[in-house]
This record gives C-alpha cells, structure tokens and sequence, in this order.
C-alpha cells in the first residue's frame, strides 16, 4: 500500500506551481498516486465541461486554462491527472481547496509552488504556501521554482 493515493496540486500558472507540478508528477508516478490539479477562478466566471471556463459572461467562448499542464502531463502518461477548476472569491481558495482532503486527509499530499518571497515582498504579500503548511488537514510538500543554473 502506498504512503500517497492522491496529490493535491494547487496552481495559479506561475513557474513556481509549474515546478511543483513537475515534482507531483513524479511523485505520482513513485507512488501510483492520482493528482488532482485545482485552480480557483474569480467571478463572474463559469466552468464549462472538460474543466474549460468562461471568463467574460460577454464571451462564452470557454478558455483551457489547463493547455500547458496537460502537454506537461503527457510526459508522464502512467499518472491520472484530473483538472478541478472552482469559481470563488481569492479569499476562498484555501477553504475550497482545503475542502477535498477533509473528508478523509490520510493518503493524501498537497504540493504547491512558491516564489519564496522574503522581506519587504513577503510583509506585502503574505506567504500562502507557509498558511496552508500550518493549516491543511493533510501534509505538504512546498516546492521552489527550480534554478536556472
């Protein structure tokens, strides 16, 4: 039995959570685990099948937000990627992605990416990814963006 049955991956597209989804990936495939990459998108949004979203009610053209993850995905076919996308406000990512581990946490691992803010950046703008350490129902595994050298 593995340690880890589903990776929770938490994103906003940036090269931090592009990082951490490489490393769930891999972790996935270790543990035959399932991942599950969420995103929060702000009303007025609407999700459209296949994870897709309208973002302008004034052009129902649904986006694929998930265009880059999915190529990324390909190169580890093994592994089970599924794209949640929840509508609700920037405060409420954290409940809402807290909101899938809680019911049964054991067996599950969050990865998520951060630009590892210090100083002035970090006072301005907080440290999410420290928030979810602390308080997450499940264990976390936070990964810097890789280095370019």
């Amino acid at each position: 039995m593995s340690l880890f049955h589903t990776i929770l991956h938490p994103t906003d597209f940036d090269a931090p959570a592009r990082e951490a989804f490489r490393v769930s990936r891999a972790l996935a495939q270790l543990c035959g685990a399932k991942i599950i990459a969420f995103y929060v998108v702000a009303p007025p949004a609407a999700v459209a099948p296949e994870g897709r979203v309208v973002l302008d009610p004034k052009n129902p053209a649904p986006t694929d937000l998930w265009t880059d993850y999915r190529a990324a995905a390909a190169e580890t076919p093994a592994v089970i990627v599924e794209y949640a996308v929840v509508v609700g406000e920037k405060g409420a990512a954290k409940r809402l992605l807290f909101d899938l581990p809680r019911p049964n946490a054991d067996g599950m691992l969050i990865v998520m990416g951060t630009a590892g803010r210090t100083g002035l950046s970090r006072l301005i703008w907080g440290n999410q990814a420290e928030e979810v350490v602390r308080e997450a129902p499940c264990p976390v595994l936070v990964v810097k963006e890789a280095s370019g050298g």
